[in-house]
């Protein structure tokens, strides 16, 4: 199946190479072409393409800064490097600022949805003929109403836009609960009609699956978004059961095969980004920022630009690993070697020997803080790698079950998918390393571990009720009125459109208080 997945891939990334990993704000125009509509299944992607070419935008931009917000990844400064007037360690700080959110934690994504409702426009028309014509429809309703997520989640009460045209959206008479009941009605309204295949012809898709995921994530998350406090455990149940019972997924009985380099193999995958060494042309940013400036000599890669040595792991969640538990391959941590085996110093002639330990985030030495590496390096790699990103892996599902199930006060049922996920991870996992109680702490800490830089601690956090708490150099309790639960939406967002608020608890221009 590896063949016909890439293959596929090829074709789709061919159409978006000239677009993706751009800046998708364009001039709007009224009148929409209607040439070249898909009659056959490849016309039909080359159509839908530019709608999913902002997806790179979710590994490559603003989401490595969102993680800093969370416990268990930082870019501490290391002197002159990565400093930025202490911008970084402001975000894991919660200090933020409308202005630094345009160069660090801009997450307004409207260029992506104005392209998808710009397909929308085409697909939709009754002046053309178009073959599943609803599952294309619901396709793209599908993969806009992940944007819709991705905002909602980060900055909240956005504007509702579903037509193509060039008014600028307003978010003035528009709450957070108003977007949660939007996007939640758009998956419900289109999800059957998702394709539920899973094959080379659906992948890097957004399917049945992938609806019902994000479903899952919304309904758990429900209370957050709503005001209510109270997740939708039965809503979120019934979106996980359609996924175990109906998607054919499995547990990948090796978990490091969901990190290959041809991870397109991967049963977990649900939603993925494809990278693609010779279409899907983006920087594997979670590297090339991590890495230290000499891991190049290791890994034999050529990166633009270099490694970078910024963004590292907590030191509580390095220790929070159990010793023996497979997971912690997925770090740099040690002596670190060249490829012949040599060890590698760092740039002042020390032994580059990476600890988990970090003395002082505000002025750290290079050497300080594990790096990630949980996806299968390829050697002799220029700039880009072929491994997948997941958004969406069947685990997840699985625990967020589990998290249903515990909520609702079933333990022992929740303790039983989270030993089996865990199980993989062991070379002998036996009631030693079985959870025998669980609670929603070790839950928690179990999430934080399996889908550690997957995107989604914060999101798990602030539902867990931990993201206002101190956390290693994180040192002080949120402001009382908790806006940092959301971001401030970026200054140069606010100045553009006038019909734009600002979140409550920061300033800036147009800016409003509840």
């Amino acid at each position: 199946m590896r063949k016909d997945i890439k293959t596929y891939i090829a074709i789709v990334a061919v159409i978006i190479a000239n677009v993706a990993c751009t800046n998708l704000d364009e001039e709007l125009f009224s009148v929409v072409s209607q040439e070249n509509f898909g009659k056959t299944p490849e016309q039909m992607d080359a159509l839908i393409a530019p709608a999913y070419s902002s997806m790179c935008e979710y590994v490559d931009g603003y989401y490595w800064y969102d993680m800093c917000s969370a416990d268990d990844f930082i870019i501490p400064s290391r002197g002159y490097d990565w400093n930025h007037g202490g911008a970084f360690r402001h975000i894991h700080e919660h200090q933020f600022t409308a202005l630094e959110a345009d160069s660090y934690y801009n997450f307004w994504r409207f260029s992506a949805v104005t392209n998808i409702n710009k397909v929308l426009a085409m697909v939709e028309s009754p002046d053309v003929e178009i073959a599943d014509r609803d599952r294309v429809v619901a396709e793209l309703r599908g993969l806009r109403a992940w944007w819709y997520f991705f905002m909602l989640d980060r900055i909240g009460n956005v504007p509702i836009v579903t037509k193509f045209d060039d008014t600028l959206p307003s978010n003035k008479d528009v709450t957070r609960k108003d977007v949660y009941d939007f996007v939640v009605g758009e998956l419900e309204d289109v999800v059957e009609d998702l394709n539920e295949e899973v094959s080379s012809a659906t992948y890097a898709k957004f399917t049945k699956w992938a609806g019902y995921t994000l479903l899952a994530k919304l309904y758990l998350n429900a209370g957050v978004y709503t005001g209510t406090g109270e997740p939708d455990l039965e809503n979120a149940l019934r979106c996980c059961e359609q996924v175990i019972t109906r998607g054919g997924y499995i547990l990948e009985p090796n978990n490091n095969d969901n990190f290959l380099v041809h991870n397109e193999d991967s049963r977990e995958n649900i939603l993925v980004v494809p990278y693609d060494y010779e279409h899907f042309k983006c920087y594997f940013i979670p590297y090339q920022m991590s890495w230290h400036y000499n891991h190049e000599k290791t890994f034999d890669v050529n990166f633009d630009g270099g490694m970078w040595n910024g963004p590292c792991f907590t030191p509580s969640f390095m220790k929070s690993y159990d010793p023996d538990d497979k997971r912690l391959s997925w770090f740099l941590y040690g002596q670190q070697y060249d490829k012949s085996g040599n060890k590698l110093k760092d740039r002042k002639g020390n032994l580059l020997d990476i600890t988990f330990d970090i003395k002082d985030y505000s002025n750290a030495n290079e050497c300080e803080g594990a790096r990630i590496y949980k996806w299968e390096v390829e050697k002799g790699s220029y700039n880009h790698l072929n491994n997948d990103f997941a958004i969406f892996r069947y685990v997840d599902v699985l625990l967020m079950k589990a998290e249903c199930l515990l909520r609702g006060g079933d333990e022992p049922g929740a303790r039983a998918i989270v030993n089996q996920c865990r199980a993989r991870n062991f070379v002998n996992y036996d009631d030693t390393k079985k959870i025998k109680i669980l609670t929603l702490d070790e839950l928690l800490a179990e999430r934080g571990r399996e889908l550690v830089c997957e995107g989604w601690r914060r999101n798990d956090l602030i539902r867990f009720g931990k993201f206002t708490t101190p956390f290693d150099f994180k040192t002080t309790n949120d402001n009382a009125d908790n806006h940092t639960l959301l971001y401030p939406i970026a200054q140069s967002v606010i100045d553009k459109n006038p019909g734009i608020v600002q979140n409550p608890g920061y300033t800036g221009a147009s800016a409003e208080t509840e």
